[in-house]
């Protein structure tokens, strides 16, 4: 097997179990990963629209508004109108805010563990590696 199938495959087996893992760990906080990367999103970026939230997370804007509606139910995250009646800002709240801290501590001691052995340039160029093959997929 060539190098380059060789990685995919890796990745492909690190994938599900991966998912799985992230899913235990967030469900104390009743979340999901599809809800914890748009927390994550709103986190780093700030406030955004679901159609800007649907393009950086590549997904469709129906399920974010699904994903949105459950986290507003939750009082995770705020939803302000925007200058167009049709456009709603969505924000996280305090609680939000607050969780998503948690979250980001307990994950970075599951990461790390994840990652034991590897040096920093190995994950310099693993990092590297992936931004390419996504820059590459959505040529």
């Amino acid at each position: 097997m060539k190098q380059s199938q060789q990685f995919f495959a890796e990745y492909v087996q690190l994938y599900r179990p991966l998912l799985n893992r992230l899913n235990n760990l967030l469900a104390p906080y009743q979340l999901f990963h599809s809800q914890w990367g748009i927390l994550k999103l709103l986190w780093i970026e700030g406030e955004m629209t679901s159609a800007e939230i649907a393009v950086r997370r590549q997904v469709e804007k129906p399920s974010v508004t699904k994903i949105v509606q459950r986290l507003l139910e939750m009082g995770l995250v705020s939803v302000r109108p925007g200058t167009d009646r049709r456009e709603k800002w969505i924000g996280l709240t305090e609680q939000g805010q607050a969780t998503v801290s948690n979250i980001i501590a307990g994950l970075e001691v599951f990461y790390e563990n994840l990652l034991e052995g590897a040096t920093e340039e190995d994950l310099e160029a693993g990092i590297r590696i992936l931004k390419q093959a996504n820059k590459n997929l959505h040529k």
